[in-house]
């Protein structure tokens, strides 16, 4: 969670505060969509509850209905227009969510663009471009839709299915404990059993996309050679190899999101049933024993998805924390050095050098990092004005050292 906050600014982390409250709303009008349910069908099966019950008698009354037909035509329309209101509310939080989630993410790759663009070459010699390429374009996605959005998604499932909860206990306690109980201990089973598995798919993947894209780059990047050597067959190999273990990753993982639906499915049938059990044997009148079951089956209905969605989404934010764990380095390790590097490329023009009759290194010794011994080692050399000079030498003598030092790519 400290690494996510970390990716939003002040003002973007304003905008979640909005968001999250947005989402206990949503919660709410869920709840009520489901909370009508039962006094509509206490009126529907048994209509002189109307004059019995203080509130409905008042509404009755203050409304001035004719008969109880009239009131229960109200009713339903005022059930439907509660489900409208809901879902209109719902399309709008989501469109916000969307909008203030992708519009970081943007800007988030943008920002890890330009911090590879600005660290010095040393970086660049370091670091395989297919890992930054994988970065900047697909671990940034994976972030803010694999974990951001699903984290999102998973509190406002999670809110939904406490309200609901809530519901179930004050209408039938008992009967909500046990499905509580069955449920739980059958979800927690599950992660148990497949907890460790999803966290390794997710790092294997992150290295496959890397490898995918580092195989076609100096396949397509080096044609000439390829061609020449005759190697396409050794490069598609690759590239096959990596793909393949992509593609049983990722049907692991599809079967892992179809599990839960069949999973949880069987589970809140069995749980529905031994509660329709357990109120029938309370001995509730019929109106009420309706009224109830009504209220369960209702909720079963809507709670189904939610757990499943629940459930697919702690296994999508685990399968992408490895992706979070490479933004949150490349970001924020040594971001002091990094915007002492940043304002070493702001100079002035007037204090850059001026080269009247030659370029000149006197006793110039390189070594690049991590290495034991000097690249290069006490040079000197004059380069006259006008004048063309050719590096020459053995492989690995330092030929193209010298030139990165003197275009001061190496310092």
């Amino acid at each position: 969670m400290k690494k996510v906050l970390m990716l939003f600014d002040k003002k973007e982390k304003n905008k979640l505060l909005l968001i999250f409250f947005m989402m206990i709303v949503a919660a709410l009008f869920e709840t009520l969509s489901i909370g009508v349910i039962v006094p509509f069908v206490g009126v529907i099966t048994n209509p002189t509850i109307i004059q019995e019950q203080a509130f409905l008698s008042t509404l009755y009354e203050v409304l001035n209905f004719q008969s109880n037909k009239a009131f229960i035509v109200f009713t339903v329309v005022l059930l439907l227009l509660v489900f409208i209101i809901k879902n209109l509310y719902l399309l709008l939080y989501n469109y916000i969510q969307y909008r203030i989630v992708l519009n970081q993410q943007v800007k988030l790759s943008t920002q890890l663009f330009g911090e590879y663009l600005t660290k010095p070459y040393t970086f660049h010699l370091q670091r395989n471009t297919a890992e930054l390429l994988r970065n900047v374009n697909s671990e940034v996605s994976t972030v803010f839709q694999g974990i951001v959005l699903s984290a999102f998604q998973l509190i406002t499932e999670v809110l939904i299915t406490v309200c609901i909860l809530f519901l179930l206990i004050a209408s039938a306690p008992t009967a909500t404990l046990v499905a509580v109980i069955l449920l739980g201990s059958s979800i927690f089973l599950f992660f148990k059993l497949f907890k460790r598995k999803i966290s390794f798919l997710g790092k294997e993947q992150q290295i496959v996309n890397s490898e995918k894209i580092k195989w076609v780059n100096q396949g397509l990047g080096a044609s000439k050679e390829v061609k020449v050597s005759g190697k396409e067959a050794f490069f598609i190999h690759s590239y096959r190899k990596h793909s393949l273990i992509g593609v049983k990753n990722n049907r692991f993982m599809k079967m892992l999101d179809l599990v839960p639906r069949a999973f949880i499915e069987t589970v809140l049938v069995a749980t529905v049933l031994i509660t329709m059990l357990i109120i029938v044997f309370q001995g509730s009148d019929t109106t009420q024993l309706i009224s109830t079951m009504a209220l369960f089956a209702m909720s079963a209905f809507r709670l189904m998805p939610s757990i499943t969605r629940i459930m697919a989404l702690i296994t999508g934010i685990k399968y992408s924390q490895p992706a979070l764990n490479v933004l949150h380095e490349d970001l924020f390790t040594n971001k002091d050095q990094l915007a002492v590097q940043v304002n070493n490329l702001k100079f002035d023009v007037s204090e850059s050098p001026v080269f009247k009759d030659s370029i000149k290194l006197r006793n110039v010794s390189y070594r690049y990092p991590n290495q034991k011994e000097n690249s290069i080692k006490d040079v000197s050399l004059s380069i006259p004005i006008g004048k063309s000079v050719a590096f020459v030498g053995e492989s690995g003598a330092g030929k193209t050292t010298i030139i990165d030092i003197i275009l001061g790519l190496l310092k």
